[in-house]
């Protein structure tokens, strides 16, 4: 389960930068996880409430982001909207799409008390 070592580095991510700003409660992690991704975000939620036990973060909602997944088709030279990198293009049927937005798993920001 790849996703609890996703919700670790978050979690250590965020002990650091509380730590260094003196916060001693994370109230809300907010997250963009792309389409494309790989991340399954009922197992990151599941993850994150096990993994932030006696943490700076225990207790803190985790709030996701859907990022949508985009791509480039060299075929019809359009920006299209995919949600597998490896499909033909939904407009042309073009099997040449470079992916360009949906791959991102980021922290965005945290919310403290």
């Amino acid at each position: 389960m790849h996703e609890l070592s996703l919700a670790m580095s978050l979690l250590e991510v965020c002990e650091e930068e509380a730590t260094r700003i003196g916060v001693k409660k994370i109230k809300t992690l907010i997250v963009e996880v792309g389409e494309l991704s790989g991340v399954s975000v009922p197992a990151l939620d599941s993850a994150f409430g096990i993994a932030s036990r006696g943490t700076v973060a225990e207790g803190a909602a985790l709030s996701i982001r859907n990022m949508p997944g985009t791509g480039w088709c060299l075929s019809c030279e359009r920006a299209v909207r995919i949600q597998d990198p490896f499909r033909s293009c939904p407009d042309c049927g073009g099997s040449r799409i470079l992916p360009t937005g949906g791959m991102e798993f980021c922290l965005k920001e945290f919310v403290c008390d």
